[in-house]
């Protein structure tokens, strides 16, 4: 029986008390039971000279190391160990390839091993399961607006991780709901501008890979941004958006995750990519709540309602479902868009979702019975982005090269200064004075809304600490 590289990544999980299981007498150890499976099974690839995606399964301290991502076993909880997917081949990869699992008697075993706390001998302790070190849970009461000063950056590096030569695309793209902060998505890093000077204020480093996608909380203070390496592994990164401290980060996808969100009261957070599933995890704990297999093309956007009672996700087929965050429920199935849905926005009061798709369209979704209220056609070729503003306007981009103001009622208010090759993403400032765009060639635009004039743009490739700054490296760079 022979392995395959499979690629694990690290994730929290419940903070659970473990206590060893008795199975005909005696605990499941590590040395006695699972060593001799390893042996028979999975050591010709993942031995201590021959380590397939940097695993080594032949000792104990090397089985709990995991591999070149992260640890494949998490103590008390078989459903968040990667190892356990692979052996039960729930999840791609699996172990062995194209073969049938191991016998039943022998996944027993394992499962008892990881829920009895991966003993190492019989006379072995636990391993106490690893838990998020955090509870950013809010209160009910202390939803929305906090008070005081909105949540800014205070004294964050403002060197570039990384450098590049040439600009890429850039696809995540968002204002915090009460502070003059915009997070940008940049190569392996995230952004954070002041939305008034356009100021550089701090930089965030995203190792996990590539971010796609960022999300401010609700409550202004946290900020999450998805992403990963492509065919590989998925990720999402939260950071207290203060002190840049990075208070989490969960996931365990072999692809990129394309979408992410937080809930308004910060305990959950929902997830979703090429693997065609909607994730959510628990904040507090780590663990994940709820895994859900109803979309049919990769997903492409996940959004909580502003009142955390609706969880919105879409996909590549046109597909998009509401759904009840805390059983996994589905409320409504809206369908009616005839291409990938691109972004989902909903409207301060939570009565409203807007979906854009690349079939050119943008849609409004009443939430008393799921249906649509307004549909129009905002960019021929493709509409890209679709975001409120705290009011009711909107902003749209797409193929067509145009950003777009909107009323809420779909009247069209006006196109914004042309200048993007390709904007792939917009959205409103936190007071909706201004319009932010993404694009294509790697470049951020600045427009006012009140007369729809371009007044700048932001540098999302600045230089590395070892590099001199050239002028206005640090400031808005105005075109």
């Amino acid at each position: 029986m022979t392995c395959q590289p499979l690629t694990f990544h690290i994730r929290v999980a419940a903070a659970l008390l473990f206590v060893p299981m008795a199975l005909g007498g005696q605990s499941i150890n590590y040395q006695d039971n699972i060593l001799p499976l390893v042996q028979a099974n999975c050591a010709k690839c993942h031995n201590e000279d021959k380590k397939k995606a940097d695993l080594d399964l032949t000792s104990y301290q090397a089985a709990l190391k995991g591999g070149g991502s992260g640890a494949v076993l998490v103590a008390g909880n078989p459903d968040a160990s990667k190892l356990w997917k692979a052996i039960t081949q729930t999840e791609d990869p699996t172990m062995p390839p194209n073969q049938p699992p191991l016998p039943d008697k022998d996944l027993e075993t394992f499962k008892n091993w990881i829920l009895q706390g991966l003993l190492e001998s019989a006379g072995g302790k636990a391993v106490a399961a690893r838990s998020s070190g955090s509870d950013f849970t809010l209160k009910s009461d202390a939803l929305g607006k906090p008070p005081g000063p909105p949540p800014m950056p205070a004294d964050l590096p403002r060197e570039g991780i990384i450098h590049t030569a040439r600009t890429t695309a850039i696809t995540g793209l968002a204002a915090s709901p009460w502070a003059p902060l915009l997070a940008v998505a940049g190569q392996k890093q995230v952004l954070l501008f002041n939305t008034d000077s356009l100021e550089l204020l701090g930089i965030l480093p995203f190792k996990e890979g590539q971010p796609v996608d960022v999300k401010f909380s609700r409550s202004g203070q946290l900020l999450l941004a998805s992403g990963g390496i492509g065919a590989k592994s998925g990720r999402v990164v939260v950071w207290d958006v203060v002190t840049g401290k990075q208070l989490m980060d969960l996931g365990d996808d072999y692809d990129t995750t394309l979408a992410a969100d937080i809930r308004p009261d910060q305990s959950q957070i929902a997830l979703g990519g090429p693997s065609r599933m909607v994730k959510i995890w628990s904040t507090k704990s780590g663990a994940l709540q709820h895994k859900i297999k109803k979309h049919t093309d990769w997903v492409t956007a996940v959004a909580f309602s502003p009142n955390g009672q609706m969880l919105a996700t879409a996909d590549r087929n046109g597909g998009i479902v509401v759904w009840d965050p805390d059983s996994a429920q589905e409320i409504f199935t809206l369908a009616g868009h005839k291409s990938a849905v691109t972004a989902l926005s909903w409207r301060g009061d939570s009565k409203l979702l807007a979906s854009s798709s690349e079939d050119g369209g943008v849609k409004l979704w009443e939430m008393e019975e799921g249906k649509p209220v307004k549909s129009w056609t905002a960019h021929a070729a493709g509409a890209l982005s679709v975001a409120y503003a705290q009011d009711d306007h909107l902003v749209t981009c797409g193929r067509d090269n145009a950003v777009t103001l909107w009323e809420g009622s779909g009247k069209k208010l006006r196109d914004l200064e042309k200048c993007c090759d390709l904007p792939l993403r917009a959205g409103f400032s936190s007071g909706g004075e201004r319009v932010f765009a993404s694009d294509f060639g790697g470049r951020v635009m600045v427009w006012n809304v009140a007369d729809g004039k371009r007044i700048g743009s932001l540098d999302a490739n600045p230089p590395e600490a070892t590099q001199p700054p050239g002028p206005a490296q640090f400031g808005p760079a105005w075109r």
